[in-house]
C-alpha cells in the first residue's frame, strides 16, 4: 500500500513537472522570462558599477565636489526607496511618455540606481581605510597620485570590498523579480503565467526557486 501510495505520488509529480516545465507553450514561457531576467541583470550590475565608480571618483577628486554631493545625494536617498517603487516610479512617471524607452530597459536604469547607492559606499569606505602612510610611502618613491592609486591603494581596496560586491550583486539579481510589476516577462512573472494557466504552485515556485539559486551560486 505504500509502495502504491509514494509510486501515486512520483507520477503526479511527474505530470506536473511536465506540465508545468517540460510542455512547449511552459517552456517557451520559462526560457523566454530567464532570458530578460538575465539581461536586466546582466547589463544592470554593468550600470550600478559604472555609476558608483563614477560616483567614487567624483569623491576622491575634490576638485569635483559641487558635483558629487548632489549626485551622491540624490543616489543615496533613491536607495532608501523599495527598489519596485523605485522601478514603478521610473516606468509610470519618469520614463512614461517615451515610447523608445521599453519595460526591461527601465529595469535596468531603475536597478542599476538603486545599487549604485550601495556600491558607491563600499568604494568610497574601502579606498578612504587605505592608510595615509602607504600614499606618503609612494609619494616618496616618486609615485604620481594616479600610480599611487594604480598600484597601492586599488589592489589593498578591492581586495578587501570585493565580497561586499559580490553580496549586492545578489541583492540585485533578486531585485529583478520585481520587473513583473511593470509589465515584463520576466522569470517570475513567465512562472505566474505558467502557474494561473495550470492551477499548480508547487511546481512552477520551485522551478523558479531553483533558478534563482544557481544563478546566485554562479
Amino acid at each position: 500500500m505504500i509502495i502504491g501510495t509514494l509510486t501515486g505520488l512520483l507520477q503526479e509529480l511527474q505530470q506536473q513537472i511536465h506540465r508545468n516545465f517540460l510542455a512547449e507553450d511552459a517552456l517557451q514561457l520559462i526560457l523566454g522570462g530567464f532570458q530578460n531576467t538575465l539581461v536586466i541583470f546582466f547589463f544592470g550590475a554593468i550600470w550600478a558599477l559604472v555609476l558608483a565608480m563614477f560616483l567614487t571618483y567624483l569623491h576622491v577628486n575634490h576638485k569635483w565636489q559641487w558635483l558629487y554631493r548632489p549626485l551622491h545625494w540624490f543616489v543615496a536617498t533613491i536607495h532608501d526607496v523599495p527598489a519596485v517603487v523605485l522601478m514603478m516610479f521610473f516606468y509610470y512617471v519618469v520614463f512614461a511618455s517615451v515610447e523608445a524607452v521599453n519595460g526591461i530597459c527601465v529595469s535596468i536604469i531603475a536597478l542599476g540606481v538603486y545599487s549604485s547607492g550601495t556600491l558607491t559606499k563600499i568604494f568610497t569606505i574601502h579606498i578612504e581605510q587605505v592608510g595615509t602612510e602607504q600614499r606618503e610611502a609612494g609619494k616618496m618613491l616618486g609615485f604620481t597620485p594616479r600610480q599611487i592609486y594604480q598600484y597601492i591603494v586599488l589592489p589593498q581596496a578591492v581586495k578587501s570590498m570585493l565580497p561586499l560586491i559580490i553580496g549586492e550583486m545578489k541583492v540585485l539579481l533578486r531585485a529583478t523579480s520585481y520587473a513583473g510589476y511593470i509589465a515584463q516577462k520576466d522569470l517570475v512573472k513567465a512562472v505566474d503565467a505558467i502557474r494561473a494557466q495550470t492551477y499548480d504552485a508547487f511546481v512552477p515556485l520551485l522551478i523558479v526557486s531553483l533558478f534563482y539559486l544557481a544563478l546566485s551560486w554562479m
